[in-house]
């Protein structure tokens, strides 16, 4: 095996591995060659080829790959190539990952939940260039309306995993949700990514009974989940598509018909979100037929058993649908049913995980639908509320609204206003570490730049947006490079 680099010291990582797996220099390369055989790949691979990758020479390509491959097999965990101590350079080839797949298996969806999870913690620039697509939300949606019931979740694999434990997943993620409401996704994002793909990894190679199994798949579903909205909070939409479908299937695997629908309505909130800055009207009107058929789904996995605030929750975003696709008597209809739902609800009969729902997020929902229906004061009046309702955590949020506000005050040609609440937003929007926040600006900005002669308080607006812009960008290009 020739080496095409070398790191500059002994490879640590590679020596701990294979003293925790007991493999000798030889055994690995007898392992790295047969698991090349299996792909139809001829190595030369020996014990010096080994011994060389211990002292710092970095094997060619797939070398690297079979490496991890063989110790992950013998670890029964999932071993990254740069947890190898190799740096990762795989062909553009190798960095194509579907994702997109129902696999119909529960084994099958936790190994691509821990490939996904994988590539993604390893690869800064991992599914970049490619696109989000509405309608490759179908195919899950449609598996979760038929899927049989779940199969047995129970295990015994290796390490035993309690009730206890799940708990403690369970917390943490709670927690980092919070963290991820303060300061944004681009700050927490790769701690959420990288416990997923741990606990993961869990599911595969612990032993537990059916009834932890399911609740260990529900954490991780909900840890799947924060990544699915984490990546589309830092812009990376093409990669939350695939956490949120792999939240769906693991959902459906623990036989968790709520949580499933839960994951459905904010597979329709991306479409609706992505469906506002569509190019054409023909993609928009797609978008927003999806979005509605999404939330649907939604109502119709929950079986009839979703709680009222489920319910608010799928009829709201079922409404931004209908208010994206331009149909206003739809949209009213839908607004009244979330109104009605949440008026039911009772905070001790629901689930935890929706607790993050609250009445200023339905309000802020409402209102966006109201004002996208042609009902600007009556949408404006909400927003305004929800601003009003907000904890003090929940910075983006505020955010959101505050440029939401500022976009009202403008089109009623309040300037003075519409600034004094666009410049609380850059203040507030520099707190969060979120592409959604600074897209939110830029689309405010693009409706203040033509007003700037003629107000100094919109000329500032438009160059704090511009300078925040700026800081934003360089800090971004920081951390992907």
């Amino acid at each position: 095996m020739e080496s095409v680099g070398h790191t500059g010291g002994q490879d640590c990582e590679l020596r701990a591995l294979l003293d925790e797996a007991g493999m000798s220099n030889a055994a690995l390369a007898r392992a790295v060659v047969t698991a090349g055989a299996e792909e139809g790949v001829h190595l030369g691979t020996n014990t010096t080829s080994v011994t060389r990758m211990l002292g710092g020479a970095q094997p060619r390509w797939p070398v690297p790959r079979l490496v991890a491959k063989v110790l992950s097999r013998c670890l029964r965990r999932e071993i990254s190539v740069t947890g190898c101590g190799f740096a990762d350079r795989a062909p553009a080839t190798d960095d194509l990952h579907d994702g997109l797949n129902c696999s119909g298996t529960l084994d099958g969806t936790v190994r691509t939940v821990v490939e996904l999870s994988g590539r993604d913690m390893n690869r800064r620039k991992f599914l970049l260039g490619s696109a989000f697509t509405a309608a490759a939300f179908s195919e899950p949606a449609l598996y979760a309306l038929t899927v049989s019931p779940a199969e047995s979740t129970a295990r015994v694999a290796g390490k035993r995993i309690g009730m206890a434990d799940v708990e403690i997943i369970t917390e943490h993620i709670a927690h980092l949700r919070r963290l991820d409401h303060r300061y944004g996704s681009g700050r927490v994002r790769e701690q959420v990514v990288q416990m997923l793909h741990r606990e993961a990894n869990t599911v595969m190679h612990g032993t537990y009974s059916e009834k932890t199994g399911k609740a260990l798949l529900g954490a991780v579903a909900q840890a799947s989940w924060l990544a699915a909205s984490m990546a589309a909070d830092v812009g990376r939409h093409s990669l939350a598509q695939r956490y949120y479908i792999q939240t769906l299937n693991l959902a459906m695997s623990a036989g968790d018909r709520l949580y499933a629908g839960n994951v459905l309505s904010h597979m329709s909130r991306l479409t609706v979100q992505l469906g506002h800055s569509a190019l054409t009207e023909h993609d928009r009107l797609g978008h927003a037929r999806q979005s509605i058929a999404l939330a649907r789904a939604g109502q119709n996995v929950a079986n009839g058993k979703a709680t009222p605030v489920l319910s608010s929750l799928l009829h709201a975003v079922e409404a931004r649908g209908h208010a994206l696709s331009g149909d206003a008597n739809a949209t009213r209809t839908a607004v009244l049913e979330a109104e009605q739902h949440y008026e039911r609800a009772r905070p001790d009969d629901e689930p935890t995980w929706l607790g993050f729902y609250t009445e200023a997020e339905l309000t802020a929902d409402l209102g966006r639908c109201l004002r996208d229906a042609g009902e600007p004061n009556q949408g404006t009046r909400l927003i305004k509320q929800a601003l009003d309702g907000y904890e003090s955590w929940r910075v983006r949020s505020r955010c959101f609204v505050q440029t939401d506000l500022a976009t009202a005050h403008l089109a009623s040609r309040d300037l003075e206003q519409a600034a004094s609440l666009g410049r609380d937003a850059v203040r507030t929007a520099s707190q969060v570490s979120s592409s959604r926040a600074l897209d939110r600006l830029r689309t405010l900005q693009r409706q203040v730049r033509p007003l700037r002669s003629g107000s100094p308080d919109v000329r500032e607006l438009d160059d704090r947006i511009t300078e925040l812009t700026r800081i934003s960008t360089g800090r971004d290009e920081d951390t992907t490079t």
